[in-house]
C-alpha cells in the first residue's frame, strides 16, 4: 500500500530517489519480455522493498507491472 504522501507526490509530478517516475512519464522498458518498448506510467503500486509501477504499453497491448530498476525515463520529460 502506498501512503498518502507518496501518492500525492506521484500525482503532483514530484520525482525523488524513492519515487523515480511519476504519472504520465514516458518510459522505456530496459529488461525482460517488453524490453525496448515505450510506455507511460499510470500508477505506483509499491515502494518497499523497491518501487513497482503499473505502465501502459505504447502500442495499446495492455498494462504491465514492472520494477523501477527496469525502466528508463525517455528524454524530454
Amino acid at each position: 500500500m502506498i501512503n498518502k504522501d507518496i501518492g500525492k507526490q506521484f500525482y503532483e509530478g514530484k520525482r525523488s530517489t524513492i519515487l523515480p517516475f511519476v504519472i504520465n512519464d514516458a518510459v522505456e522498458v530496459l529488461e525482460g519480455e517488453y524490453k525496448g518498448r515505450g510506455a507511460a506510467v499510470i500508477s505506483v503500486e509499491e515502494i518497499e522493498p523497491e518501487a513497482m509501477y503499473l505502465i501502459e504499453l505504447g502500442d495499446g497491448s495492455g498494462d504491465v507491472r514492472i520494477h523501477a530498476k527496469y525502466l528508463k525515463l525517455v528524454k524530454g520529460q
